[in-house]
């Protein structure tokens, strides 16, 4: 996919210019909609090993650049989100240092040309330029770093399994939903990378077998979009109200569950959910919402779960060095065969068989009956017998109408 970006008018400077939109670390954890942004903005953030959510939200959103304070591919392991800018053809300039986020205020006109972003009051800061060729060589280095990583999934899975081996083995503090799950299928949408494109190929499965759908945060956003209306939605506690679904969608569901940290509380997102009539359940566990989302289906007695927008390679898991590193493992383990990748689904699911399918068959079928009887003595007196017959029809309709 290709971005268009304003450059340079014939009454201007050279380079890429646009409106700065600075959010510093806060996008990319929750909210990943990158609302308020506009189509040819230049969004402005900090954020070490820049993770796939964070790029596709930004391209999502039309930005026509993205400069990083800190170092988009840092070299500890692969990250994707400068990949997916390279491939959307999203300018990017990273290294640019914390003061830019002094330095550029929100909503000022900025310039980007050869490696430096120049915002009107300060000097121009430089930074690092990741093109397609460059991202490729720094993602190879960064593969050779990916043992240090692999320790540091060991340490999280071990750290969760301590803390929260009874939700995860038998799912003790899970909420009881009023929505039946036993012995159904459940389709679980988190806003993740291509979503929108696995939501296109459950389509299908959803329209025919009617499965629970599970949307996490923004995921039940994404999945009323497009006509799957969750029947239960998981939300995190968020810093603002940014961080929650509308109204609409949220009153909508059968049931609201709101996952706390343990330890900590959910702030005032118990009260916002009251002022619009909502009483949530509530989890508390260091799960990601997303993971809580999938053991609440498992141990509800899923038939199977179809997970969209979900991390499922070990390359995914680790990018954006986030702290459910553990936590996604191990939910992945415990639910074992049956949890479905959406992007698996087309492949091993081949759909109903309808009534349009079963007169099709048979009328291929009398057609090739037909067809024999038709080079057979008897089935060649047949067709002259008919032959007359429509003769005869044709000739009398004529003589009726003289």
């Amino acid at each position: 996919m290709r971005l268009s970006v304003r450059t340079r008018r014939p009454d201007t400077q050279p380079g890429l210019t646009g409106r700065a939109r600075v959010v510093g670390r806060a996008v990319g954890r929750r909210d990943t909609t990158l609302r308020g942004m506009r189509r040819g903005d230049v969004l402005v953030l900090d954020r070490t090993d820049l993770d796939r959510a964070t790029a596709q939200a930004a391209i999502d959103a039309g930005v026509a650049a993205v400069v990083n304070a800190s170092s988009s591919i840092s070299g500890r392991f692969p990250t994707l989100g400068a990949g997916l800018l390279a491939d959307a053809g999203v300018v990017h300039l990273d290294r640019v240092g914390v003061r830019v986020l002094d330095a550029v205020r929100d909503g000022a006109e900025v310039r980007i040309h050869e490696g430096r972003l120049h915002a009107e009051g300060s000097d121009p800061l430089e930074g690092r330029v990741l093109d397609a060729a460059s991202v490729v060589e720094l993602q190879g280095e960064a593969r050779t770093s990916m043992s240090a990583h692999l320790e540091s999934l060991t340490l999280h899975t071990g750290e969760f399994l301590r803390r929260e081996h009874r939700l995860l083995l038998h799912g003790a503090g899970l909420p009881d939903p009023s929505t039946t799950m036993a012995g159904r299928p459940v389709v679980v949408v988190g806003a993740g990378h291509e979503h929108r494109a696995e939501l296109r190929a459950v389509r299908a499965f959803v329209r025919e077998q009617r499965p629970v759908v599970i949307g996490v945060d923004t995921g039940a956003v994404v999945a009323s979009d497009v006509g799957m209306p969750p029947d239960v939605v998981v939300v995190s506690a968020p810093d603002d109200d940014r961080g929650l679904p509308p109204a609409a969608v949220l009153r909508r569901a059968s049931d609201v569950v709101l996952v706390e940290p343990r330890g900590g509380t959910a702030g005032d997102t118990d009260a916002r959910l009251a002022r619009l009539g909502l009483t949530p359940l509530t989890l508390r566990t260091a799960a990601t919402p997303e993971d809580a989302a999938l053991l609440l289906a498992h141990h509800r007695g899923a038939s199977a779960v179809v997970g969209v927008g979900m991390r499922a390679t070990l390359e995914e898991l680790l990018d954006g060095d986030r702290p459910g590193l553990g936590s996604s493992h191990l939910t992945r383990l415990e639910i074992g065969p049956k949890l479905v990748d959406a992007a698996a689904l087309p492949g091993v699911y081949a759909g109903r068989v309808g009534l349009r399918h079963v007169v099709g068959v048979l009328l291929v079928g009398l057609l090739a009956l037909l067809a024999a009887v038709l080079v057979t003595p008897v089935g060649q007196e047949w067709a002259a017998a008919g032959v007359d017959v429509v003769a005869d029809l044709v000739r009398t309709v004529r003589e009726s109408i003289r």
